[in-house]
């Protein structure tokens, strides 16, 4: 809530465990996960095989849910390889995390019984008819998503398990010791690794591209080798800034005077609040504080939910008058000491108190003297402008198109710009009203090869004015090969010097898999310095790093990517260990936990459960 009301700094602690604990999962697809019998399996999880035809069936389910949200989008993005490869990834995921969460309520007995999922079946809207329980429209509906009906039952114990899993992490307040130790474990882990880059440009020289390759290039990407339409223009530009004035005392103590109802400070209001997630117990707070109001600061400490506020005895400070946000606004406390209703905030409960007012009062002359200066300067300066705005626009009117004689008529000077096309504009007229005017080339006439003037009057926001004329321009016109060949050439170089490196990096990496470093070393590679980062480090190998199972015992993990320079780096994990928290900060943590526990709770346990778990991808 406070730092809804009011910027304030946030606390590192917090920040790590937002930044750690991420909200992966999406409750509202119901995933299934059924082993066939099959060979083919796309991964395990802790030994629990998901079958190539699991995949493909939920990738077709998700498909169509696809096609609802899309519309015809999705036959667009339907033939990109990228779209679908992330929507296999994602549907892998999903299976992944709810086998991960079928096994947890196994292990700990939250099991679905048979007379739940019947309840449901029987009573859900999709399969009756008159208000009965349809069979025939119950197994229409199964043929159409190419579900059994062992199979459905088991989707909906997936729920089922799932939200008493939910339901039995949100009904408490209190974190068990074993689940604070897995949170600060997650927390304070951290990952040495050690790096070693194989890079391109060894082998960009090595590649040869031929004449007719390059040529076969040109004439496939021609529109990519097009010089664009370019032009010329003088413009005159006037803002504000362009008349400097000054304001004297008389007229600042007249303005004053003239205008004294601004001159006031605002009404400030000064609130505390508890903040609570359970509206029976905000109602047994707000009896109590009826009661014994001076109770107040000692409640906002010891059980208000907002982690600020809450260590300032309820306290958000001052607020002006003009920015009181609606829930407090809504509470109408206009008397000092006044305590609001139970207010419903984001899912929680607020109760505001008013503290203390401070009330509007007259600023004197000297206290606002440079505030009138500035408005009266203000006023000035656009007096000027507009005087000469309504002049130019004038002359324009009587001299279309004549812009030496408009010139000459105001006594003003123009710019004049070097050759630009769309991609560098300058800066001065990089706006996508003049940018509009400016591109309109069917509008640019033609007298004999030369380029008849165009002058453009065009009035922008915040008090500025351009006078234009497009002086001249050059049609668009294809480049000749020869003038591109070299770039040609250096490009597909690059390019096949890319796909060469991959090959070699990811053989490199099937080979120390196997624990043979011949190839490695015969590429010259060597392992720098070890590096060692935490989960919440601001660093873009960070979660390349933490996505990397716990290395067995006896074996080296590696993994492979790509950088910004598209270089290819060769990871090695080398060790997983966690930092000591002082007690003060695990106590701070676990304080946090309590009072925001359900999200962050279930979180942490599905994180917990990837990293404790065997789980393994087969391509």
């Amino acid at each position: 809530m406070t730092k809804n009301l009011q910027s304030a700094p946030k606390k590192i602690i917090v920040k790590c465990i937002l930044g750690v604990i991420i909200l992966s999962l999406i409750f509202s697809t119901m995933n299934f996960y059924i082993n066939k019998d099959s060979e083919k399996y796309i991964a395990t999880v802790n030994n629990e095989k998901i079958s190539f035809y699991t995949l493909q069936k939920m990738y077709l389910i998700e498909r169509e849910k696809q096609k609802k949200i899309l519309g015809k989008n999705f036959f667009k993005l339907n033939k990109n390889k990228n779209f679908i490869k992330k929507t296999y990834d994602y549907v892998l995921s999903q299976l992944i995390n709810n086998i991960l969460l079928e096994q947890y309520v196994k292990k700990i007995k939250l099991q679905a019984n048979e007379f739940q999922i019947k309840e449901i079946i029987l009573n859900s809207p999709m399969f009756q008819k008159h208000k009965k329980f349809d069979k025939e429209k119950y197994f229409k509906y199964l043929n159409s998503i190419n579900l059994t009906n062992h199979e459905y039952i088991n989707i909906i114990k997936t729920k089922i398990n799932t939200e008493n899993l939910i339901n039995a992490i949100s009904n408490t307040n209190f974190i068990l010791q074993n689940e604070q130790q897995q949170i600060i474990n997650l927390l304070s882990q951290k990952r040495t690794f050690t790096r070693a880059v194989l890079k391109i440009n060894n082998f960009i020289q090595k590649q040869n591209i031929n004449n007719i390759e390059a040529k076969s290039y040109f004439n496939r990407y021609k529109k990519n080798f097009y010089i664009p339409e370019k032009f010329k223009i003088n413009f005159i530009q006037f803002t504000l800034n362009n008349f400097k004035t000054n304001a004297n005392e008389k007229e600042i103590n007249e303005w004053y005077l003239k205008n004294i109802n601004k001159y006031l400070t605002k009404e400030k209001r000064k609130y505390s609040i508890i903040q609570i997630n359970n509206k029976n117990t905000a109602e047994k707070i707000l009896s109590q504080l009826k009661q014994k109001p001076e109770y107040f600061p000692k409640i906002a400490k010891e059980q208000s939910t907002d982690p600020i506020s809450s260590k300032k005895n309820g306290d958000i400070g001052w607020i002006s008058i003009d920015l009181i946000p609606n829930e407090i606004k809504n509470a109408h406390l206009n008397q000092k000491n006044s305590i609001s209703s139970i207010i419903p905030f984001n899912n929680e409960f607020l109760i505001i108190k008013l503290d203390e007012i401070s009330i509007s009062k007259q600023k004197k002359v000297n206290e606002v003297y440079k505030i009138i200066e500035k408005e009266i300067n203000h006023q000035k300066s656009l007096n000027l402008y507009n005087k000469l705005k309504n002049k130019i626009s004038d002359l324009v009117q009587k001299h279309p198109n004549q812009f030496d004689v408009i010139l000459k008529k105001s006594n003003l000077s123009s710019q004049e710009t070097d050759w630009f096309d769309k991609s560098s504009i300058p800066i001065e007229l990089n706006n996508p009203i003049l940018k509009k005017v400016i591109f309109n080339t069917e509008s640019i006439e033609k007298d004999k090869n030369k380029i008849k003037s165009h002058v453009h009057f065009i009035t922008l926001k915040n008090n500025q004015f351009f006078l234009i004329n497009i002086k001249n321009f050059q049609n668009k016109k294809i480049q000749k090969f020869n003038d591109v060949k070299n770039n040609i050439i250096k490009n597909l170089k690059i390019v096949k010097a890319i796909k060469e490196t991959k090959k070699i990096a990811e053989n490199i990496i099937i080979d120390l898999n196997k624990g043979n470093t011949n190839l490695f070393k015969k590429s010259n590679l060597y392992f720098g310095e070890t590096e060692t980062i935490s989960r919440y480090d601001d660093n873009p190998i960070t979660s390349i790093v933490f996505s990397l199972p716990h290395p067995e015992k006896g074996k080296k993990i590696y993994t492979l990517y790509q950088d910004e320079n598209k270089n290819f780096i060769i990871i090695l994990l080398k060790n997983i260990s966690n930092k000591n928290f002082s007690k003060k900060e695990k106590n701070i943590i676990i304080e946090y936990l309590e009072k925001n526990n359900t999200e962050t709770l279930f979180n942490a346990l599905l994180r917990n459960l990837h990293e404790t778990s065997k789980i393994k991808i087969y391509q």
